[in-house]
Parts: structure tokens; C-alpha cells; sequence
């Protein structure tokens, strides 16, 4: 009986978290039977709740065990098949039959980095790019530096992929709008294709904006001899060794207008012609960007008598943030950024419905509601997610354009939402991601967690979005040329279409 009390005591101390600073979650299991005595270990288990500060992130890397491979897999499949809001689209039995199929490779990969390519395409069935796996910020892999000073970012134009930035030491040899032609003697068109199976995207178009940034991808030291066309028709090959980490902020040279701290400014304000206003959002963040906004609203609402958003890139944030900039530029009191339905279950409904058929469930709504928890088909009844404005407050509203393309998404699709309604506002340039929101984060394994979409977005009317992006009412697709040359063809279209109003 002592030696059981002993046990039992260990079992339950080893269940509480631990108390050493910043230790993760450590839970006792049955580890084997000896006789009539269970030898009991303390392992680390993934927590329930997913936080932006994930808890193994300041943690040293460590190399994957079969068994946490196998945990991690199945976790995501689980979490997935509860929380994923276009389950009933996908098929929770192709769903399964997928993860199962994936068990034994997950098992039998051979490092980290393999592995984590398999949970890539395994994540990118789901095809939502709130839908994610990913690894903390200790992984010992890069994406776009690389050994000897090294740092590219390449992207997709014209259906090529090219380098957009590099560092200015290496600019003379491969410079900006340089063509990657092959990776390790492939086509770079089949590395891309290949990249894009371990993108999670709902569409084929979002899927290639974001695989330029994964053909690179690799664990720290692995090497890929890359050959380059420059923009003069000469070709060059360079040996990139894969860095332990992205080097940040470093000096780089970029495609005219085209270098990332432009790109991805949170805020901006240029004048052209006019009294034109251009206004670079590039985040519906909370923060610094809109401190910047609220500090230039006033010249804006002084001078402006035409308007131009720039929403490209715009990764979205916060919806009240889109909403309360969208407030700056409406008379209207209520601003609706569309209808939502999410995942729901009741599990007594499920027990009664293990027996029904879907010719039961006519006019029979019990019956139906069973029938659908117990096949994890039940969904919310829409409901609308609206704001409320005084109407006596500071606003502008002029002429408008809303500059956009496919690294436009989440709450900044929301933001087009409200802008469909306002008769001032006109969309130019490409379709957007047609991503929804809110997604649900959980551990997988230390140094993994991922993101599972939980809401299903539509515009007010019941218009749907997600899958095919939300498209522009006048179309303009920059090319290479237009890169090279430094113009850019959606802003000067804008220009255009404003001068006539």
C-alpha cells in the first residue's frame, strides 16, 4: 500500500505544471505495467491553450521523436476535424482516411525538416489560409538567408519567380528582377508547383503568391545550387547554404518600389495632383500604424478631395480596427462586415442521431440536429458582426479607390465587405486571398503549434468569397516589365479612374 500511496503522490505532483520559470506543461503517464506496479515517467505535453507567447518558444531546439511525430499528426487531424469550419466541404471521411495514410510516413520521416513538409501538404488540404502549421522562432531553418551574407526574397510575377530583394553586397551578381530559372537541376516551375502542395491557401492564386516564399525553405545547411537568369539575359549559378534563422533587418536592395519596408509599412501618406491622397495601410493591427493613421487623419480630412487606399499586403488583424478606420470614411452609423457561422456540437444530440439517415431529418428538426452533431456537420445560424458609429463624427468622404491583390485578406477583406456598400468606393487591381478568420492556435509539439479557421465569412447578402477572393470592379495585373521599369500600373490606373470624378 506504501509503495502505491508513493505512486499515487508522484502521479500527482508530476501532473501540475512546473513550477521552475517558464517550464512547459509536465503531466505523469502510465509508461509500463510491472506485475502489479505502474512505472510511471514526467513528460512534456502540449497546453490546451494557444497564446501568442507559445511555450516552448524560448526553448533550445531539439530533434523529433517518432512518438511526437505521431502526436503531432494527430493532434492537428483531431483539432482540425472539431474546430475547422469547411469540414462539410472537405469530408470528414476523406479527412480521415488522409490522416491515417499518414501516420506511418510521419513516423519513418528522416529529420525535422521532412517532417514538417508533410504536415505542410497535410494542412494544405484544408485549403484556408488561416489554416496553418507552423514552427516557433527557435527552429533552426531559413527561407530567405542564407551562409556567406546571402538574403533573398523572391516572389511570383508572370508566372516566374524572381528576386525581389537581395543583399546589396550580392547585388551585382544577382541582381534585383533576376529570373530563378533552376534549383538543384529542376525547373524552377516544378519547385514552385512542388512548394505550392505545402501552401494552405483557397485558391490556386493565393497558393502561388505565398510559395515563392517556401522555395528556399530548409533546415540550417542545406544547400541548393540555384540558377539565376539577370534581367541583362546573362545566367549565373550560386551555391546557397540555408542560415539558422532569417538575419532581419539587413541592408538589401530591391525592385523599384518594391523593397519591403515599403511593402509592408503599417502606415503611409503621399500627395499627388490634385489633392489626392494616398494612403498606405499595410496592417489592421492595433499599434503603431493606427497611431499614425489617427495623427495624419486630420491633414487627410483638411486638404483631401480624392482618396486612394492601398490595401496590398494587407495581412489583416483586428476587425474593430478595420472597422474604425472604414468609420473615418462613411456618414453611415452601422458598418456591417458581413454575416458568420462557426463549428458547433452538442453531444447529446450526437447520441441521438448515431441512427439517423438524412431522409429522416426532412421537416424534422430534432432529428436533423442530431444527424448533424453526430456527423460534426452542425453549424451556428449566420449572424452579423456590426459596428456603431455617433453620427455627429470626424469622417471623410471623397472619391475613393481601394488599391488591392492576393495578399489581401482576413479583416482586410472585411474592410471591402463594408466598402461594397459605400457608393463613393471603387475596388481596383487583383482578386484578393478569400481567407476568412479567427483561427483557434494549440501546441502540437515543443517547437510546433498550429491555427485552425473557426469562422465562415459572407458578405451581408449572403455573397461568398472565400475560396475565390473578393475581385476587383476594375482589373489591373502588373507584369515584369512594369517592376522593372518601376511603375506601377494599379496606382496609375487609380490615378486615372480619380481624375474623371
Amino acid at each position: 500500500m506504501k509503495g502505491i500511496a508513493c505512486l499515487g503522490l508522484l502521479a500527482a505532483l508530476c501532473s501540475v505544471r512546473g513550477v521552475a520559470a517558464q517550464e512547459p506543461a509536465r503531466h505523469a503517464v502510465g509508461l509500463e505495467l510491472r506485475g502489479d506496479t505502474m512505472i510511471y515517467r514526467s513528460v512534456a505535453l502540449p497546453c490546451r491553450q494557444g497564446t501568442g507567447n507559445h511555450v516552448w518558444s524560448g526553448y533550445a531546439y531539439e530533434p523529433w521523436t517518432p512518438a511526437q511525430k505521431v502526436f503531432a499528426l494527430s493532434k492537428f487531424w483531431s483539432e482540425a476535424r472539431r474546430n475547422y469550419v469547411r469540414m462539410d466541404r472537405v469530408g470528414a471521411e476523406r479527412w480521415d482516411s488522409l490522416y491515417l495514410s499518414l501516420i506511418e510516413p510521419a513516423r519513418r520521416t528522416r529529420n525535422d525538416d521532412e517532417f514538417y513538409r508533410l504536415m505542410q501538404r497535410f494542412c494544405a488540404f484544408l485549403e484556408d489560409e488561416h489554416t496553418f502549421v507552423a514552427v516557433d522562432r527557435n527552429y533552426p531553418q531559413s527561407a530567405e538567408s542564407f551562409g556567406d551574407g546571402w538574403v533573398l526574397s523572391l516572389v511570383t510575377i508572370d508566372g516566374r519567380v524572381v528576386v525581389n530583394e537581395v543583399a546589396r553586397a550580392k547585388a551585382a551578381e544577382v541582381p534585383p528582377g533576376s529570373e530563378v530559372v533552376s534549383v538543384d537541376g529542376r525547373p524552377a516551375a516544378e519547385c514552385l508547383a512542388g512548394a505550392m502542395l505545402r501552401v494552405s491557401a483557397s485558391n490556386e492564386r493565393a497558393r502561388r503568391y505565398k510559395a515563392a516564399g517556401e522555395l528556399l525553405r530548409g533546415l540550417a545547411g542545406t544547400e541548393h545550387e540555384v540558377e539565376f537568369r539577370r534581367p541583362d539575359g546573362s545566367s549565373v549559378r550560386v551555391r546557397l547554404v540555408n542560415a539558422s534563422g532569417e538575419y532581419g533587418d539587413s541592408d538589401l536592395v530591391s525592385l523599384p518600389g518594391r523593397g519591403r519596408r515599403s511593402l509592408r509599412a503599417p502606415f503611409r501618406l503621399e500627395w499627388y495632383p490634385g489633392d489626392v491622397a494616398y494612403v498606405k495601410l499595410g496592417s489592421f493591427r492595433p499599434g503603431s500604424a493606427v497611431k499614425a493613421f489617427h495623427d495624419a487623419f486630420p491633414e487627410i480630412q483638411g486638404r483631401a478631395r480624392k482618396l486612394i487606399l492601398d490595401l496590398r499586403g494587407n495581412g489583416g488583424g483586428r476587425n474593430r480596427v478595420a472597422a474604425h478606420i472604414m468609420a473615418h470614411f462613411s456618414h453611415d452609423t452601422l458598418l456591417c462586415e458581413g454575416t458568420w457561422r462557426a463549428r458547433t456540437y452538442h453531444a447529446a444530440y450526437a447520441s441521438w442521431g448515431a441512427q439517423a439517415e438524412a431522409k429522416d431529418t426532412v421537416a424534422n428538426p430534432p432529428v436533423r440536429a442530431g444527424f448533424e452533431n453526430y456527423r460534426g456537420l452542425a453549424l451556428s445560424e449566420p449572424r452579423p458582426h456590426e459596428f456603431r458609429y455617433a453620427p455627429d463624427r470626424e469622417s471623410l468622404v471623397v472619391p475613393t479607390v481601394i488599391l488591392t491583390d492576393a495578399g489581401t485578406c482576413s479583416s482586410a477583406e472585411n474592410f471591402l465587405i463594408m466598402a461594397d456598400s459605400q457608393p463613393h468606393m471603387t475596388r481596383i487591381g487583383s482578386a484578393t486571398s478569400g481567407c476568412t478568420a479567427s483561427p483557434v492556435v494549440y501546441e502540437l509539439i515543443p517547437g510546433m503549434h498550429c491555427g485552425i479557421c473557426t469562422r465562415e465569412v459572407r458578405f451581408p447578402d449572403g455573397r461568398e468569397y472565400v475560396g475565390t477572393g473578393i475581385a476587383p470592379d476594375i482589373e489591373v495585373v502588373p507584369t515584369l516589365a512594369d517592376w522593372l521599369e518601376g511603375r506601377d500600373p494599379v496606382l496609375e490606373r487609380a490615378l486615372e479612374y480619380l481624375a474623371d470624378k
